[in-house]
């Protein structure tokens, strides 16, 4: 069985919707499954940051090294830590970006949106990249309300946070949308991406910065979750409602790289409030992208 029909077969048997990816750096071996189908990004939308934070880098407009205050007005729902942090913290544009990426916070994501220019400037720099497939229109907060109701989409934080313990989000809301309205890429389009941050975009030193801290990741269940023990991936995982992603660069050796991009679509919506039927969907979910970063690996494995 070829490699193209493993991860179909895989895709069928998770009852998954999927784009898929899989570039071998080292011999230009590519391979995709609805690969040029766009695809919400979720939070890998946080890798076109990471890389127009580098630009930025590279020209001397920003510093690592700068701090950045936090306000109250910044913190933002879902994932992180920032919101439970006082008001008045000033955490470095290396701590912004690392939180970003290794823990997909929110509110630092949103606070280095606003410090870099504004969504327009990034989803600007992927098209000067000549990744048009890659539209990024919405911040974290932003997004994060387009999938409630407009009743209550502007209630503060916590009341918002309280009523999605109770309620279902909007599931043909924006952060839905496979155009360009919404923050989407093809599985095409984010590992040429990956593949522009790991050759030679960037001066070398902000290169490793930028592997150093995708390889900080903590949510390691996806792409690397069948992997050798020790196997370094520097990647950036997306979730949303069904939206369950996972993009990033597998180390084989030191002269042996794969890139892989997954996104993946299943149907929450019967689950959302039974947590054991949930839990046990999103377990067939992951672990056939794991199945697939297994077999992404192997395939190439044998070229050491």
């Amino acid at each position: 069985m070829t490699l193209t029909e493993r991860i179909k077969t895989i895709i069928s048997d998770a009852e998954i919707e999927a784009g898929v990816a899989v570039w071998h750096i080292e011999s230009g071996a590519r391979l995709e499954v609805n690969g040029n189908v766009p695809y919400p990004m979720a939070s890998t939308f946080k890798i076109p940051i990471l890389a127009t934070a580098c630009k930025q880098l590279a020209e001397g407009a920003i510093s690592l090294d700068a701090r950045v205050p936090l306000a109250d007005m910044d913190k933002s729902m879902g994932s992180g830590i920032l919101p439970y942090f006082e008001s008045g913290l000033q955490p470095t544009v290396r701590d912004l970006l690392t939180l970003m990426i290794i823990i997909s916070d929110n509110t630092a994501t949103d606070i280095m949106v606003d410090y870099l220019g504004g969504a327009a400037v990034i989803e600007g720099y992927m098209h000067e990249l000549g990744l048009t497939d890659i539209f990024f229109k919405l911040n974290c907060k932003d997004l994060l309300r387009h999938a409630l109701p407009p009743e209550v989409a502007d209630l503060p934080r916590d009341e918002l946070v309280k009523w999605t313990t109770e309620n279902d989000i909007l599931r043909d809301g924006l952060p839905f949308s496979k155009g360009p309205e919404n923050n989407v890429s093809t599985a095409t389009a984010m590992n040429a991406l990956l593949h522009l941050l790991y050759g030679g975009l960037f001066p070398a030193e902000i290169r490793q910065v930028a592997l150093d801290i995708l390889h900080k990741q903590q949510y390691t269940h996806r792409i690397a979750r069948f992997l050798p023990l020790g196997t370094k991936v520097a990647s950036k995982t997306g979730t949303i409602g069904g939206i369950r992603n996972d993009c990033g660069i597998i180390r084989i050796s030191d002269a042996n790289h794969v890139i892989l991009s997954l996104f993946v679509e299943w149907d929450e919506a019967p689950y959302w409030n039974l947590p054991a039927a949930h839990h046990q969907r999103v377990f067939i979910v992951e672990t056939a992208m794991g199945a697939i970063g297994r077999a992404a690996y192997d395939e190439f494995a044998s070229l050491d």
